[in-house]
């Protein structure tokens, strides 16, 4: 019994002591982000780190858009805006134009538009990992 006594001591003095120095300077922040524009998808990722409740927000008002909605370009584009806003995104009015026209080129043909047209018209800095991943979403043409 003796031995657990010990290891009672030993816990408690085990624990990481507080440290009183300056918290680390945001350096490795802007390295990291200056790192990301390899991968657009990466820089997606850390740009959406801690925006839980914004996206849930945004997941709701998507529920809410009736499909007349969707095929409203001036519609979708207020839509775009909004979820930037949301996210606390700053995104140049000229990339929201080009998302909308992407956006009405994709669906003006219905399910068979090519994301490797619409990616090579208008998405002249995606990299390849985030086209694959884009290409996830997206459903396979079938033609029976």
């Amino acid at each position: 019994m003796a031995a657990s006594s010990n290891k009672r001591n030993r816990k408690g003095s085990s624990r990481p002591k507080r440290q009183t120095a300056a918290p680390a300077s945001p350096a490795p922040e802007a390295q990291q982000v200056a790192a990301a524009p390899s991968g657009s998808l990466d820089t997606l990722k850390n740009n959406l780190a801690g925006k839980r409740k914004a996206i849930f927000q945004i997941l709701d008002d998507v529920k809410k858009v009736t499909p007349d909605q969707w095929r409203d370009p001036n519609q979708v584009e207020s839509l775009a805006k909004n979820f930037a806003d949301k996210l606390g995104l700053p995104v140049p009015e000229q990339r929201i134009k080009q998302f909308v026209k992407a956006y009405s080129d994709a669906t003006k043909n219905g399910p068979n538009a090519s994301v490797d047209e619409i990616v090579k018209k208008y998405g002249k800095n995606v990299d390849d990992k985030t086209l694959k991943e884009i290409k996830k979403f997206v459903p396979k043409n079938t033609k029976d």
